[in-house]
């Protein structure tokens, strides 16, 4: 019997998304040995999209064959193809959460994890009892009443990842250097297809596309990024500045901020220790400021977090828990350096001041706070030897 597909075609889909993701491969493993949680979630997308082209063109290829290993393969590929899709869906929202927030919610973690459960208990059963797909006589796969189910859940964990970024693009401070299309326009498009018209298998490499979508956009990211502490550079201010520019009513303040004591750990200690109390700083400010803020590395030891408010209170909030992060780090610590900073702040009004006027401004307030530091701890002033 004449399957109703064109192995040539799809034979040269899978092919592209294979060669595709050993270029990807190829470029990002700088990117990949990292192993934080958002680089794990992109190598499991990576693997599932991978082994996803590999399997597809088998799949096809056995399915109108005779005989119990035709059989098989049939049964296997197809269970994995729905396995590797919805696990592909699933990392790409861990990735996501991990990515823009550091974290991923107890609530989030709940629905994917039941989402999958769901989908791996139904193919189990579906090897006893067709309820997602049967394969006939003749060895051809005909789709069930739960195959619905896998389009669906796909599609809600697509879904759930737009919450998931706009969350954090209503949060501020968080969102990244990538548009959230490049990796749900092709996956949509290519589920579309393939559900509207059996036989063309496009959902493999639509995956494929996506992940290439993404890891182009985190190289075009990394322009905006402080090489040593991962932070948004001086660029990323310049380009966020810029747009508040051309839409001058914002509720922003910025807070600059200066290590105290700072040469004295490099001149002490040497650079890699520097390099490490830069570091802790980064990592001090990151959660003292949480969603309310970015923080970016202006230059050397200096800081400058742009927080989503202008309320006096809230400021001062934020300043002190900056001020008691440190005391705590201190603290808990047995370095052999102390860390603290000055700090300057500033509300922006771009209606009735410069963007250098701004600068200037947190920078001035910043050196005062200084100033009033090294008067109350005169050992410490280094800055005229």
């Amino acid at each position: 019997m004449n399957p109703l597909f064109n192995l040539e075609s799809i034979y040269i889909t899978n092919i592209i998304g294979i060669i595709l993701m050993a270029v990807m491969i190829a470029c990002n493993l700088w990117r990949l040995q990292n192993r934080n949680h958002a680089n794990t979630n992109l190598l499991a997308m990576m693997f599932f999209a991978l082994t996803s082209c590999i399997v597809d063109p088998i799949s096809y290829t056995t399915k109108g064959l005779s005989g119990t290993i035709a059989t098989a393969s049939v049964y296997i590929t197809s269970t994995w193809l729905f396995v590797a899709n919805m696990f592909a869906v699933f990392s790409w929202n861990r990735f996501l959460a991990y990515y823009l927030n550091g974290r991923i919610s107890k609530r989030a973690n709940l629905f994917l994890n039941t989402t999958v459960s769901i989908g791996l208990i139904l193919l189990i059963i579906n090897f006893f009892y067709p309820v997602v797909f049967s394969i006939d006589e003749n060895n051809l796969y005909t789709r069930k009443s739960l195959y619905f189910f896998f389009l669906i859940a796909d599609y809600l964990l697509v879904i759930y990842s737009l919450i998931t970024y706009y969350r954090s693009k209503k949060k501020g401070g968080n969102l990244k250097f990538f548009p959230i299309w490049v990796f749900i326009v092709p996956i949509l498009i290519g589920g579309i297809i393939q559900t509207v018209f059996y036989g063309i298998s496009v959902i493999p490499t639509s995956i494929t596309i996506s992940i290439a979508g993404i890891l182009a956009s985190l190289q075009n990211e990394m322009i905006y990024r402080d090489v040593l502490t991962g932070l948004f550079n001086r660029t990323y201010l310049d380009y966020k500045l810029k747009k508040f520019a051309k839409r001058p009513k914002q509720n922003i303040t910025g807070l600059m901020l200066d290590l105290n004591d700072f040469k004295r750990i490099n001149d002490e200690f040497g650079h890699f220790v520097g390099d490490e109390a830069l570091v802790a700083t980064t990592q001090i400010l990151q959660k003292a400021v949480g969603s309310l803020g970015i923080v970016i590395r202006y230059a050397g030891d200096e800081f400058i977090v742009l927080i989503n408010t202008q309320d006096d209170t809230v400021i001062q909030k934020c300043i002190e828990k900056i001020q008691n992060s440190f005391e705590l780090f201190n603290s808990r610590n047995d370095k052999p350096y102390k860390l603290s900073a000055s700090i300057g702040s500033h509300k922006l009004n771009l209606k009735e001041e410069s963007v250098d006027t701004f600068i200037n401004t947190i920078d001035a307030r910043m050196y005062e706070s200084k100033k009033a530091f090294y008067a109350a701890h005169r050992v410490m002033d280094r800055r005229k030897r």
